[in-house]
């Protein structure tokens, strides 16, 4: 009874000291001090090419730390400051040129330590100079600032919302950009060749190498390359080189401005083959060379030969050389003169021929249509044919004393009684003359 009596004071303490420590493994930790902190980068490949649409992955990871904490008999239910609390991410272009396709994103909580990826499509504009931009993503958020115990059972919990900047780096690649400077074109015509003259400037930021000017017909648009490619060489950003390349125009263009692709093959700086984003440039056409005839319907009659003036006019939008007209005569005509010289003809300008043409005598008396065309030199040299033309004759009769007089059988019957009248006279007064007076 004794020993028991002096060992209740070791007991009692023994009992006290294990209620503490069961308080205190029950308690749970109160934050003094932490925040979220964000560092954001590109997952993958950062460089994009000018003219791309891409989806661009970011990778935003929460650094936050809660360096100061206590352990209360009450404990802390909230999450840590640390952690981020309905993170809305939204992407803007600041000064990168680009134009962004995605909106504001709902990222949710991110805790210290966490990590999550965000998708952002977005297009490079085609004209992009290379280097490198910060593109600026929003982070909206609530975080726990801050806890304050009331009582022995209660704490209040104060949340605050945030915004904050976080630059995301990202690199448009340095490419040759070709642009059309100036242009030269002369007269293209519907149906011709030309000499198209393009003044190319590097409008990018990378220097190619080997560089090999290139132009290729637009779709179904009438401006057809001859000889397509000019070599350049080096090609340095704000350089500028004059190209002179052939080109054709179809027959059925008519008077407008017309798509054509120029671009330029190249080695970039690692030796790879590379080629520029296609510039799209607007050639002129003139049109067609055509021409007008100004003859009338000249009436001509059956069984004669006779000349025929037709004047022909130079309508279309373009200079014509050495030109000459020629006429086709078909049954019941025969051409004596059915090419005549016109020479050098400006818009506008005319020219008279004459041609020779005969008329069967058994020909039906009406209105005909006689073939003509022009065939002359462009102003590239090339030899050109224009389209039919039609020439308008009216074949007659003659009426009157002008058929009597026109017919050879009766000039001949009247030629051969002058003659008898003329010998019988003179006879007649030879013998008068002769007869002796009686």
């Amino acid at each position: 009874m004794t020993t028991l009596w002096r060992a209740a004071p070791c007991l009692g303490f023994l009992i006290i000291v294990l209620m503490l420590a069961g308080t205190l493994a029950a308690a749970a930790p109160q934050y003094l001090a932490g925040a979220p902190e964000f560092r954001g980068v590109v997952e993958g490949p950062d460089e994009i090419p000018p003219g791309t649409t891409t989806t661009l992955v970011i990778h935003l990871e929460n650094r936050g730390t809660d360096p100061q904490k206590i352990v209360s008999s009450v404990g802390s239910a909230g999450p840590p400051p640390s952690t981020a609390i309905g993170i809305t991410a939204t992407l803007a272009a600041g000064d990168a040129p680009l134009v962004l396709k995605t909106g504001p994103q709902m990222v949710g909580n991110l805790a210290s330590g966490e990590g999550v990826l965000i998708p952002f499509v977005l297009t490079v504009v085609p004209g992009a100079m290379g280097g490198e931009y910060q593109l600026p993503l929003t982070l909206s958020y609530t975080w726990l600032s801050s806890e304050e115990q009331v009582g022995r059972e209660s704490v209040i919990y104060r949340y605050t919302k945030e915004e904050v900047l976080v630059p995301i780096p990202v690199r448009i690649k340095d490419v040759v950009r070709v642009g059309v400077a100036g242009m030269q074109t002369g007269n293209l015509t519907a149906g011709g060749e030309g000499v198209l003259t393009l003044r190319l400037e590097n409008t990018g930021s990378l220097e190619g190498t080997g560089a090999v000017a290139r132009i290729r017909r637009a779709g179904e648009s009438p401006v057809i390359p001859e000889a397509g490619t000019v070599y350049i060489g080096t090609f340095s950003p704000g350089t500028v080189h004059e190209c002179r390349f052939k080109v054709r125009i179809d027959e059925t263009a008519e008077a407008g401005s017309y798509p054509l692709y120029v671009e330029v093959d190249y080695r970039g700086r690692s030796g790879e083959s590379l080629t520029s984003r296609p510039e799209t440039t607007g050639i002129p056409v003139a049109g067609k060379i055509t021409f007008g005839v100004h003859s009338g319907s000249p009436l001509v009659y059956r069984g004669t030969r006779v000349p025929v003036d037709v004047t022909f006019e130079n309508t279309g939008p373009a200079p014509v050389y050495s030109a000459q007209a020629r006429i086709s005569a078909v049954e019941p005509f025969t051409g004596y003169r059915d090419t005549v010289k016109l020479g050098d003809l400006a818009p506008g300008e005319q020219a008279s021929a004459r041609f020779e043409i005969g008329v069967d005598k058994a020909a039906t008396l009406k209105e005909y249509g006689l073939t003509a065309e022009v065939r002359y030199r462009d102003e590239t040299d090339q030899d050109r044919v224009s389209d039919p033309l039609t020439v308008t004759v009216t074949v007659g009769e003659r009426t009157g004393l002008i058929r009597i007089f026109s017919n050879p059988l009766i000039l001949s019957v009247i030629a051969a009684l002058g003659i008898g009248i003329v010998y019988y006279l003179k006879v007649y007064r030879t013998n008068r003359i002769n007869r002796p007076e009686g």
